[in-house]
């Protein structure tokens, strides 16, 4: 996944005019732990001023990052991409983003280039898998593990009444998805309703121009939702009210259950609720 250090700072040690480097690394579900491995040994590595930036999943934007990079003075950035490999979606999206962010008055003046990705050279593989096949010590035996295909907590999703799917892709990254979830996850458990809704990370849903999406089911609805004041009615209102946000849905699944009646009078069984589950932020890329 991690570009070896030498070839990295050859790649970029002939790039005079650049005073600074983001590293725009796509790798999802991966931990915070790995994640600070791969920011201290890429960093170390870079022969410049740098930051990195996760593409996917929580954390700072790439807009966000090279907000932060100008901040600190720098003049002319070079994007380089790396992962094992880097997804040629992205790829081919990245430039035209980092043209959008250039296109703001406030950013004219800052010159952008996009390094090449140099991850599926045949040489820079065979190093990898060299590398990664000359420890022998770091082999695990299989003999002694009992057979699992997963946990049994994954039979069965847990209890909810609201299933609501926010896409945190790279697309959506650069809307605000992070901190949209955030505060959504914060009114959530500030309106007592942590144990009735099921909040699901995703990556691409499609829409990518409306983000941050939000789909509540099993209503249906695809909403964006600008702001905190919107997240809080959309809370408030059609969860705990039971009544929809017209003005913030722009899609409606056609053949999905449109549930009457407010959450408060909604699947009150016991049986129901018996085993209701906290909130829930599970990381599924579809």
């Amino acid at each position: 996944m991690l570009l070896a250090h030498s070839r990295l700072a050859e790649w970029v040690s002939h790039m005079d005019e650049t005073d600074a480097i983001l590293l725009a690394l796509s790798a999802p579900s991966i931990s915070a732990k790995t994640l600070r491995t791969i920011e201290t040994a890429a960093l170390e590595a870079s022969p410049r001023p740098a930051r990195i930036v996760r593409l996917e999943e929580e954390g700072p934007s790439l807009f966000d990052a090279l907000d932060a990079l100008c901040k600190e003075g720098a003049r002319s950035i070079r994007v380089q991409p790396i992962g094992f490999p880097f997804p040629e979606n992205l790829k081919a999206w990245i430039p035209g983003a980092l043209a959008s962010w250039g296109d703001n008055p406030a950013n004219r003046d800052i010159h952008l280039t996009f390094g090449m990705d140099n991850n599926q050279s045949p040489d820079l593989i065979r190093h990898f898998v060299e590398r990664t096949l000359a420890q022998e010590g770091d082999v695990a035996e299989i003999g002694s593990v009992a057979p699992s295909l997963g946990k049994r907590a994954w039979d069965m999703p847990p209890d909810f009444d609201f299933h609501l799917l926010v896409c945190v892709g790279p697309r959506c990254q650069v809307h605000g998805a992070t901190p949209f979830l955030q505060m959504l996850q914060t009114e959530v458990r500030k309106a007592g309703l942590q144990k009735r809704c099921l909040i699901t990370r995703t990556s691409c849903i499609y829409p990518c121009n409306k983000g941050p999406v939000l789909v509540l089911y099993p209503h249906g609805d695809w909403y964006r939702l600008p702001d905190e004041q919107s997240i809080k009615r959309f809370v408030s209102e059609a969860l705990l009210g039971g009544t929809p946000l017209p003005e913030f849905i722009f899609h409606h699944a056609r053949l999905a259950q449109v549930t009457q009646g407010p959450a408060s009078e909604i699947c009150q069984s016991d049986d129901l609720h018996q085993h209701a589950s906290p909130i829930s932020s599970q990381n599924h890329g579809v």
